[in-house]
């Protein structure tokens, strides 16, 4: 009975410990993993970065009369993105053109905004804009355990800047397009700390990811630097 005893206890202690080295190498695995997406996240960042800077680039021989329909093709662009599912498989090639466009421009938008700043006072708000984007991140990643339910709430946020975007065409109102501007920022800071909590969580994929915290630093930098304008003059 003592050896069959004995026999029992060895048998569970090697189920045992099997059973925490197959959890060690889940949880090697899953941690090599992670590491690779968030890798991936920001290798696709930086690739945006550098379509929006070569679109920059070409952006000082875009002609001034093609500024207005490219503007409005983005924008058709964004709402078929956001309302057309079928639109959403094309991702991929929305993603770049969406990038080269913008980047085409904002050459006129970042060269205004130097001369009005000067250079001293644009960089200083840039580094400001960035050093936003890194605190709300921060937050979304290590501080908020669980953001997915405000997902629905900034998605109908920003279907209300477009539409007061839009308004804002016929409103020439300093105060009103201050607002805003305000309500832009703020709308994009807070989809900064949304996206990095998903990403806390692992629920993205890195291509999405890489574009979706382009976006959000890209306009948090045009807001601040709208604003530092506005406050300027």
């Amino acid at each position: 009975m003592k050896i069959k005893e004995g026999s029992k206890m060895s048998q569970s202690s090697n189920t045992a410990q099997n059973a925490a080295s197959n959890k060690k190498v889940k949880n090697k695995s899953h941690h090599s993993q992670s590491t690779h997406a968030y890798a991936k996240v920001w290798l696709f960042f930086t690739y945006y970065w550098i379509i929006f800077g070569i679109g920059c680039y070409f952006g000082q021989y875009l002609p001034m009369e093609w500024r207005r329909p490219l503007s409005i093709g983005l924008f058709v662009l964004i709402l078929a993105t956001l309302f057309i599912k079928r639109a959403r498989k094309y991702g991929l090639v929305i993603s770049h053109i969406y990038a080269i466009i913008v980047g085409l421009l904002s050459y006129a938008t970042f060269t205004t905004y130097m001369q009005n700043l000067g250079p001293d006072v644009f960089y200083k708000n840039v580094l400001l804009a960035i050093g936003a984007f890194i605190i709300f991140g921060i937050l979304g990643y290590f501080i908020i355990n669980d953001a997915s339910s405000l997902g629905k709430y900034l998605f109908v946020a920003f279907i209300a800047l477009i539409i007061g975007g839009l308004i804002g065409m016929f409103v020439h109102n300093p105060i009103y397009h201050t607002a805003i501007t305000i309500i832009g920022l703020i709308l994009f800071l807070m989809y900064t700390l949304y996206d990095f909590n998903r990403m806390k969580r692992g629920s993205f994929t890195p291509r999405e990811m890489g574009f979706n915290l382009f976006i959000n630093l890209l306009n948090i930098i045009k807001d601040v630097l709208r604003l530092a304008n506005r406050f300027k003059n």
